[in-house]
């Protein structure tokens, strides 16, 4: 039997978990699922419990005091500012933020954001002559810039100072020469730097300015302006899927509030035309509805109408711009799913079974094919990249990756076949020649599997902990409400249920739904599965044994709060040994206070008990039982414990799970 843990929780250190519960009075449940997700330091584990993350000082970046100068200098000769965003949501959200700053200040700026097809990513010499052709004596690049080399030094040729703001992976080459870097990673403090996006970077950017030269005037709009930028750059954060821990938290959290309450009408009418009631807005409602329409505008069209929407200033101006990018959503939709189905045809003629790895090219819009990739990695579960083929001789593409696999190292060790790549762990971009396709492909496939991931028992494992029905309650709910927000780093917190015994089966709404009544013991709950597959929805024979993964969340009905269990995933338990079958083996136990093994082993071929190990197993695995001498002896003083503790019992309900689908 391969034992391995069901629950992630099932690994955490026990010395950890009463650590913090003896430091900070948890609950023993709550600090293992902390320990599990590796916060393990009492300070931190405070912080991140109860909102109290710090905001990282500005001055902590590399170049950040230089580059402020030079900024003001700029303001106070008046010197023309271009600044040069990117395409994408996070581009888009950090050029508002510097650009909303610039508008406060009354400065004279510019705002340039690459055409995808036309101009390709970043800063680039054409972007270059187009920013001179504006009079520009300062170029400040948000959201990229890193690697632009050639673009920087063609700046710097002609006059022009450039300030880099941005969070992607650097060059092999030095950074480019230019007035200031200011990088997340580039910081006094390394081990404390926390991963930012683009948005975050331009929003710390606009924070060292305000210290430095601190804005004047009506404090509510002052305080309107620094409450814009804070909701923009938790935007760009949960786009970009930045790791949900440390200062992205606070950010992500205090910046959806403030846009709960923002009154911009490119914001309003934004959130109308998306069918997000502000007052409500999550990262659900960011990374679903939101962000798709903004990203619309850059993979349709230009990405600058997205930006002009959130700098609209009146209502009419913003409801055009709105139903624009509603428009080019639309047909962004349309596309994609042609595009998806096609690239699917194309991974199963080329690589047939399980792929390890997926690289394909189609007559698709440039603009899709990041979509695309992300579509085959959720079919695949591999590093997927996707091309573009415009039939001219450079193919460009876009990739995607799951979690926990660096896209960006893997085309860095096949960058030999490759015209150009940039971007992050999770998603790049990319360059290459049609008549290399083949050979890149083979290599980075060849780098994908020759890649050191261990996944096998963090893709085995069903769920973050296993919930007793008896716990699933208020108390509980409200220290789990205490994890979110959720993002990359810090998923929804999920549990197991069961064995638990299927007494009522009850339809909802459409019968695409469906509500289990479930009784675990003697304590009872009900769980709500949303889109049920057709076997759960019919199950009508009471008094099955089920597994669930469910998430725990709050549900308020005419003003009555509770907790509510909802289903993601079920399987039938098929016969395996329950806690009744248990305490019979441990109530003999008890009275003969030793017991030879052949003894247990005829007790269980007497009840039809096929796994008698399985029970000696997590006997002692609990600290029930020792053996010695070929018998099993009571051991004194042990405290009560769930069997669901045991991975020897984790591993006897894998091998008994059979899907509900």
């Amino acid at each position: 039997m391969t034992k391995v843990p069901l629950w992630s929780t099932a690994g955490a250190s026990d010395h950890a978990v009463e650590a913090l519960v003896e430091t900070l009075a948890l609950p023993r449940r709550v600090a293992s699922w902390l320990v599990a997700r590796k916060i393990t330091d009492p300070q931190e584990a405070r912080r991140f419990l109860f909102a109290h993350e710090r905001f990282s000082d500005p001055f902590a970046f590399h170049e950040m005091k230089p580059a402020i100068h030079r900024l003001i200098q700029a303001m106070e000769q008046d010197e023309i500012i271009v600044i040069v965003g990117d395409y994408d949501v996070d581009g888009v959200t950090a050029s508002t933020i510097l650009a909303s700053e610039l508008v406060l200040r009354g400065a004279t700026w510019h705002c340039l954001i690459p055409d995808r097809v036309a101009d390709g990513y970043g800063l680039s010499e054409h972007l270059v002559d187009s920013a001179a052709a504006l009079g520009a004596h300062l170029i400040i690049t948000v959201d990229n810039g890193i690697r632009a080399d050639s673009a920087v030094a063609s700046a710097v040729a002609q006059g022009i100072d450039v300030i880099v703001t941005d969070h992607h992976e650097p060059g092999d080459t030095a950074l480019p020469p230019c007035t200031a870097v200011v990088h997340w990673a580039r910081h006094d403090m390394p081990n404390e730097a926390i991963v930012l996006s683009g948005a975050g970077v331009a929003w710390k950017f606009c924070q060292a300015l305000q210290t430095m030269s601190p804005l004047q005037g009506n404090a509510a709009v002052l305080d309107d302006h620094a409450n814009w930028q804070l909701g923009l750059a938790s935007l760009g954060a949960i786009s970009d899927m930045m790791p949900m821990r440390g200062e992205n938290r606070r950010l992500i959290r205090e910046g959806l509030e403030a846009m709960r309450q923002c009154q911009r009408p490119g914001w309003r009418t934004l959130c109308l035309n998306a069918r997000v009631k502000p007052e409500e807005l999550s990262v659900t409602g960011v990374s679903w509805r939101i962000a798709p329409r903004m990203n619309a505008a850059g993979r349709m069209t230009t990405a600058k109408v997205a930006f002009d929407l959130l700098m609209a200033d009146n209502l009419q101006n913003a409801t055009d711009y709105a139903d624009t990018i509603e428009a080019l959503n639309t047909e962004r939709r349309q596309v994609t799913e042609r595009a998806v189905q096609e690239a699917i045809a194309e991974v199963e003629e080329a690589y047939g079974g399980q792929p390890d790895s997926v690289v394909v090219r189609g007559r698709w819009p440039l603009g899709v094919v990041g979509i695309v990739a992300a579509k085959l990695v959720d079919t695949y579960d591999c590093p997927a990249i996707v091309f573009a083929d415009a039939g001219e001789s450079l193919l460009r593409g876009s990739g995607r990756a799951p979690a926990g696999f660096s896209l960006y190292d893997a085309l860095s060790e096949c960058a030999v076949w490759l015209a150009h790549f940039g971007g992050h762990d999770a998603a790049v971009g990319c360059g290459v020649e049609s008549d290399n396709f083949l050979q890149f492909r083979a290599a980075f496939d060849n780098v994908v599997r020759q890649a050191d991931i261990d996944t096998s028992e963090t893709a085995s494992m069903v769920a973050d902990d296993f919930l007793p029905l008896a716990d699933a309650n208020l108390e509980l709910l409200d220290w789990a409400l205490r994890f979110a927000p959720y993002g990359p780093e810090n998923e929804p917190l999920r549990f197991f249920i069961g064995p638990a015994v299927v007494t009522r089966v009850m339809p909802l709404g459409n019968g695409a739904h469906v509500r289990l009544c479930l009784r675990e013991g003697q304590a009872e709950a009900e769980a709500v599965w949303f889109n049920a597959p057709e076997v759960a929805r019919e199950m009508g024979r009471v008094g099955q044994l089920i597994g669930l993964l469910v998430e725990l969340e709050e549900n308020v009905w005419q003003g009555v709060r509770k907790a509510q269990l909802r289903v993601l995933a079920g399987w039938h338990l098929q016969e395996p040994i329950v806690r009744d079958v248990f305490a019979r083996f441990y109530r003999l136990l008890q009275k003969r206070r030793q017991v030879p093994e052949t003894m247990f082993r005829e007790l269980a071929e007497a009840h039809g008990v096929h796994d008698v190990e399985v029970i000696l197993a997590t006997f002692r695995e609990l600290g029930f039982a020792a053996c010695r001498d070929g018998a099993y002896h009571v051991l004194e003083a042990v405290k009560s414990r769930d069997l669901r503790e045991a991975i020897s019992y984790q591993a006897h309900l894998r091998e008994h799970l059979v899907a509900l689908t």
